[in-house]
């Protein structure tokens, strides 16, 4: 009996917990902050928090805490909805006034519709420390000279402090006026202005002000103002090309000469010693050399000192080559009593060859100059040959002339023959 009462005991006991307990509750189906951080982009001593919910959330409390001590510093309870939606949005407070700058933890308590409330511990920080900027910040110029190499950056440091928002000048801050290659240390003055230069080293170098970060000074964020970049009055440089003849036939040379000068401090120098391309240049830049160039185009010369506040410098002249043309062989022989007929093939030996290649039939009664006409033009073919019937009763001197081009190809003249 004992063990069936015992039994039935248990049986009635189990049934009761299955109708009665409620189900247990699952884990998102309680209020979450996903974040809480300070408005970076605003005021450090406004905080966001992010929180996801399953029904609305009617009240946050953010408890501000010393990070080492644990110790409250702060309550705010006053958050409005920035964006998002009341189940799943971010919520931002009303500005926080706390003594000490400096970085502290954050619990939330976050209360819903369905009356939840949790406290989430560690829930985020709250980053209370001034935002630093530059104000009004000058260059006494954008470009650079060969003599005078530095700019003069001016402005002013200030912060802006979390909380009240309130502006103040930086007064005896470290920070630097920089650029791309050099770093020149700075401290502001008590009214937080600054003066500072900076040497420039290559063309479009960008300077700027920064202040990072200062043992003395914690809890205050880096800044930098904006970039610009300087540009360089070069000295100038000239260098000049003069040749021979402008006109030679392939295998030929010609005599390239000139100069390199620069614009010193002291006015125009030579520049010895340099290699121009086609020769080096001797104690007074003066330079000459012999070349033989393939086909028609320019001849150049050019020099850097690769320093980017001297100019380069380049000339050229244009030369042209015509290629060798030829009358590999040529017949002239009477068909008949008014019919002359003309045969032959030209040559371009010289690697390269025309796209069509027009040539003058010419007549002659005495063969002597001045007396040819041209009774016919012909074409030579695709390997340079020619043919033609000449209607032509009289006798006397035939030839056919190539009369080249004047940039490319030489003229050529064929043998002459004497026809009866």
């Amino acid at each position: 009996m004992i063990r069936f009462r015992f039994a039935a005991a248990l049986a009635v006991a189990a049934a009761t917990a299955i109708v009665g307990l409620p189900a247990p509750a699952h884990a998102d189906e309680v209020p979450v902050v996903t974040y809480a951080r300070s408005d970076y982009n605003a005021n450090m001593g406004i905080l966001l928090v992010s929180i996801t919910s399953p029904s609305d959330v009617t009240s946050i409390r953010a408890h501000i805490r010393d990070y080492n001590t644990r110790a409250e510093v702060a309550v705010e309870e006053n958050f409005y909805l920035q964006s998002g939606t009341k189940r799943d949005g971010t919520w931002r407070s009303s500005a926080i006034t706390i003594d000490k700058l400096g970085y502290y933890r954050v619990d939330v308590e976050v209360t819903d519709a369905a009356g939840h409330h949790v406290t989430q511990v560690d829930a985020g920080d709250l980053d209370y420390s001034v935002v630093t900027f530059f104000e009004n910040v000058t260059l006494n110029r954008t470009a650079v000279t060969y003599e005078n190499r530095t700019v003069t950056l001016r402005g002013w440091l200030k912060g802006r402090w979390p909380g009240s928002g309130e502006i103040r000048p930086l007064a005896r801050f470290p920070m630097s006026v920089t650029s791309d290659f050099s770093w020149n240390p700075v401290t502001t003055r008590a009214d937080g202005s600054f003066v500072g230069t900076a040497t420039i080293s290559y063309e479009n170098e960008m300077v700027w002000a920064d202040y990072t970060y200062d043992n003395d000074h914690l809890h205050y964020g880096s800044s930098r103002s904006g970039e610009t970049a300087i540009t360089i009055n070069k000295r100038p440089m000239r260098l000049t090309i003069a040749v021979d003849r402008a006109k030679i036939l392939q295998g030929e040379s010609v005599t390239v000469s000139g100069q390199l000068t620069w614009r010193t401090p002291e006015g125009w120098m030579p520049v010895s010693g340099a290699n121009v391309g086609v020769a080096t240049t001797d104690a007074d830049g003066r330079y000459t050399a012999t070349v033989s160039p393939y086909q028609t185009g320019p001849i150049g010369v050019g020099y850097s000192m690769h320093d980017d506040f001297v100019s380069d410098a380049t000339a050229s002249t244009n030369i042209t080559v015509l290629q060798p043309a030829a009358f590999r062989d040529f017949s002239a022989v009477r068909e008949n009593a008014t019919t002359v007929a003309l045969s032959g093939q030209m040559e371009f030996n010289g690697g390269r060859s025309p796209g069509t290649t027009p040539l003058k039939v010419q007549f002659s009664q005495t063969g002597e100059d001045g007396t040819w006409s041209t009774p016919a033009t012909i074409e030579a073919d695709g390997s340079y040959r020619f043919a033609a019937a000449i209607f032509k009763r009289a006798a006397g001197y035939w030839r056919v002339v190539y009369p080249g081009t004047s940039t490319s190809f030489q003229s050529a003249t064929s043998a002459t023959i004497y026809v009866g």
